[in-house]
């Protein structure tokens, strides 16, 4: 029996070494993810087979099918010698999506237990996060949480992603009065787009000029007058990569949302103004 091979050695390559990493991340041990993507390959096959196609001794094929077997993506038939049999693509991913919902619910059970009173955070704590990806993350996990205002001034598309459009309108379809500034004709259009019940406005208070400089501030959010975020563009040790940096804290006693409030009320003002002018 022989794999089914792509037009592309390399790329097949690829792919398998893709797939093996992957399953490496679910608690697979190496030689278990590459005997099950050698089985997927030629469905059905001995030890022996398996062992060419996955490139695995063949003494430790037995003990990864019978690891895998124990997860439910390979059947057994006994016989001399004993033949291997991958159950379909669709049905093992199904199979691992339950096996690990069911981990992450009964982590999600026993965490809290873990937790005391007295090691909850205190409001008011300012922490720093790093990435595009992860600013955006937590402006959403924030806004998530908005049942009365939202206030957002983004001068950079890197960080408007759909995941953070979602979060928008949902808040929007709560109730919660939603208010965006930026100095970008293309944001704003995307903003008005997605978000017809927000108020979007030009907004120039923190930036002389756009694309924005780098060190600029590239995003403040804030929710509830308690919330805040504040992220900037940064530049990195590689020549042309950037990326934004964020401060950001969920407790309206830290000074840094005192200073904030006011700064993002005057630029609220000035963009309604603006716009009023120019009306």
């Amino acid at each position: 029996m022989t794999g089914e091979l792509s037009d592309s050695p390399a790329e097949d390559r690829s792919v398998v070494e893709e797939v093996v990493e992957l399953l490496e991340t679910l608690d697979f041990t190496e030689y278990e993810a590459r005997c099950f993507v050698g089985l997927e390959r030629i469905c059905q096959g001995t030890a022996k087979e398996v062992s060419e196609v996955a490139d695995v001794p063949r003494a430790r094929v037995y003990d990864c099918m019978d690891g895998l077997q124990e997860r439910g993506l390979v059947d057994v038939q006994q016989g001399t010698p004993r033949e291997f049999r991958a159950v379909d693509p669709d049905e093992a991913v199904s199979m691992l999506d339950r096996q690990l919902s069911t981990v992450l619910e009964r982590i999600g059970t026993l965490l809290p237990r873990l937790q005391s009173p007295a090691a909850e955070a205190e409001d008011g704590d300012v922490w720093v996060m790093e990435g595009d990806a992860e600013v955006s993350e937590r402006m959403e996990g924030l806004l998530d949480d908005a049942t009365e205002e939202v206030l957002l001034a983004i001068a950079v598309e890197e960080l408007l992603t759909d995941e953070l459009l979602t979060a928008l309108r949902a808040a929007s379809d709560r109730g919660v009065d939603i208010v965006i500034g930026s100095p970008a004709e293309s944001v704003r259009e995307r903003l008005r787009t997605a978000l017809p019940d927000a108020r979007v406005l030009e907004t120039w208070t923190w930036w002389d000029s756009h694309p924005i400089q780098p060190g600029a501030v590239s995003a403040i959010l804030m929710v509830d007058g308690a919330q805040l975020l504040v992220s900037a563009d940064i530049q990195t040790s590689l020549p042309g990569v950037r990326k934004h940096r964020a401060v950001w804290t969920d407790g309206d006693t830290a000074p840094l949302v005192g200073m904030m409030r006011p700064l993002l009320a005057d630029a609220i003002q000035r963009g309604e103004q603006r716009a009023e002018a120019t009306s």
